[in-house]
């Protein structure tokens, strides 16, 4: 029912993976080649997908930076897709299935790996992810934002979804054997403020421990715990205190 005798090309499938586009030059149409769509049978459908566009920029100066950008699954741990952002203006455009929780780091020579989170459970293409990524050069006081190290609830055991970013951060130091970071580890404002420390010290110390445990000296490595005393944004929401439990790494 889709192809007939007529010259139709150029089939294409939607983001919602239901409804597919094509050309063809069948009669009843406005002349030459015109563009039609159809519903695509269950059987066939594609999964759904999203997408992410950003723009990748130096944090220092604003130019654009021409970066590696990665995206794993974290329950595989498995990378998904990959593209380099254009070199002109900082700008790259990753397309991703939806209902899966994504890591994505993004890297360049003489930079520090840039880290975001995703858990894309719904979406079109007329609501895409915008993300506008800040290189930190390397150079003292370079910090970087761990946003996919996940702990078990009120416990310092790291769980496997953190491995992706953890050896992207054990393979940063390699490559620069004269790098010497500060770990931080960062908590919400919920519940008793020494425990919250304590907790702090803890995770900070179990990423030391892995990094250690994966080649790096322990001398190119302090793990400092700083509780709630340095919130990032309000403890009001959970969104705010999810931002605010989090893994900090400096250029020391």
């Amino acid at each position: 029912p889709i192809n007939t005798s007529a010259d139709e090309n150029s089939i294409l499938v939607g983001s919602d993976g239901q409804v597919a586009y094509f050309a063809s030059d069948r009669p009843g149409g406005y002349g030459d080649l015109d563009l039609y769509k159809f519903i695509v049978p269950e059987a066939a459908r594609a999964n759904p997908v999203n997408y992410i566009r950003g723009v990748v920029t130096d944090k220092n100066t604003g130019k654009p930076v021409e970066a590696d950008i990665a995206l794993y699954d974290l329950v595989s741990g498995e990378r998904v897709t990959a593209a380099y952002s254009d070199p002109s203006n900082g700008e790259f455009l990753v397309c991703l299935p939806i209902h899966h929780e994504y890591a994505l780091n993004a890297g360049a020579e003489g930079y520090l790996f840039y880290s975001a989170h995703y858990s894309i459970q719904e979406g079109t293409q007329e609501k895409p992810f915008t993300l506008d990524v800040k290189m930190s050069p390397i150079e003292k006081g370079g910090t970087i934002n761990l946003r996919n190290i996940f702990f078990e609830t009120a416990s310092a055991a790291l769980l496997p979804a953190s491995n992706v970013e953890l050896d992207k951060l054990v393979r940063l130091m390699f490559l620069n054997p004269k790098m010497r970071i500060e770990v931080g580890g960062h908590t919400d404002a919920v519940g008793n403020d020494a425990a919250n420390q304590v907790l702090s010290e803890q995770r900070a110390n179990a990423v030391r421990d892995f990094l250690i445990a994966h080649g790096i000296e322990a001398s190119r490595v302090v793990a400092k715990g700083y509780g709630e005393t340095r919130p990032v944004a309000t403890n009001d929401t959970e969104e705010g205190r999810a931002l605010n439990r989090r893994t900090e790494v400096t250029v020391l």
